[in-house]
């Protein structure tokens, strides 16, 4: 019947139209055979230009030091340039979204820490509405993970941190600390304190890890919390006191720094820095990103690089660090709860 309606409308016999069909039904066939051929091609080819780490901090902080630490082993292992860009602000949200959403293609990394997991959650705390959420980005690799080291200046009347803990158990709000930036690992590493001994520190906020640093050294506040990189650079200069630190046992840098756990606060917490790629990129791409990722883990002058700028390494691949990081989360943002509130509704 169709046939008939067919050449009645257009004049064409039934063969004629099953040519023009086969036709048709062929240059679709070849079209779709060379749009998959090429995507093929393109992802053995993975990478054909320079890739980026975007580093959502400033230069000189954890995030940068470690994604140039790896920018050039990694270009060795993908025999393609790769290149470290800053990307600043927002409590390092701006370049952590602007890999959210990028192509999923694989030519952008981001190196991120901690805080950039937590930020989505805790902007919806606060009632807003987070530029990015965990689920637009992919895993590949952590690389270090730090705990803090609890510090005050050598002429500090503390001499423990159970004495700091007493004075603020007295009086609440009486001991000022510098943070890196509001809700930044060090903010997080006090609120986690305070929760666990019933009491509250004064947060003194400072652009960046340096600054908050400075501000402890010229006497603006009293004490701050400090990674392995910073501490390490600052032992042999007699200006600070090391009163614990929050890994789960003692760390070589400072052996006689007693643990949180040791003297009965019961606090674990670290600083992680790890890549991510942006969700949807093939499979094909990711995997060859991690294993190239893997290969510069292991290269001598990766090694040598963390441990000269004070790293402590733990490497862990795709699928366990997305683990840890998802647990580590959950226990902060327990805390952070009660910390962040809505903001007030503007009329």
């Amino acid at each position: 019947m169709l046939c008939i309606i067919n050449i009645i409308e257009t004049q064409l016999t039934c063969r004629q139209l099953e040519k023009k069909l086969k036709r048709l039904f062929f240059y679709i066939a070849t079209a779709s055979l060379l749009l998959i051929v090429g995507f093929t091609h393109a992802q053995n080819r993975f990478p054909d230009r320079p890739i980026n780490i975007i580093v959502p901090f400033a230069p000189g902080g954890g995030n940068d030091l470690v994604a140039r630490l790896v920018a050039e082993p990694l270009s060795e292992a993908l025999k393609q340039s790769v290149v470290v860009v800053n990307k600043t602000g927002a409590g390092g949200s701006i370049g952590t979204s602007y890999v959210a959403k990028a192509a999923p293609d694989g030519y952008n990394l981001v190196m991120a820490n901690n805080s950039n997991v937590t930020y989505p959650d805790i902007e919806k705390l606060a009632a807003r509405k987070p530029s990015y959420e965990m689920n637009q980005l992919e895993p590949l690799a952590m690389f270090s993970n730090d705990p803090l080291f609890l510090v005050v200046r050598s002429d500090s009347p503390f001499k423990t941190a159970l004495e700091m803990v007493r004075a603020v158990q007295a009086k609440p709000n009486s001991i000022d600390y510098s943070s890196s930036g509001n809700l930044a690992p060090i903010h997080v590493a006090f609120e986690l304190v305070g929760d666990t001994v019933k009491a509250s520190f004064n947060q003194i906020q400072y652009k960046g890890v340096g600054p908050a640093f400075l501000g402890l050294l010229g006497g603006e506040v009293q004490t701050t919390f400090l990674n392995p990189a910073v501490l390490s650079a600052n032992l042999s200069s007699g200006k600070i006191r090391v009163l614990a630190v929050t890994s789960d046992k003692r760390q070589i840098l400072v052996p006689d720094a007693p643990t949180m756990i040791e003297l009965g606060i019961d606090v674990k917490y670290s600083l992680w820095f790890g890549l991510f790629v942006t969700a949807g990129t093939p499979n094909e791409i990711v995997q060859r990103l991690r294993d190239a990722i893997k290969e510069t883990s292991k290269s001598e002058k990766f090694i040598t690089g963390m441990q000269k700028a004070g790293f402590l390494m733990e490497y862990r691949e795709g699928p366990d660090f997305k683990k840890y990081y998802t647990e580590d989360s959950v226990k902060v943002l327990k805390v952070l709860q009660k910390v962040v509130k809505p903001e007030p509704v503007k009329n």
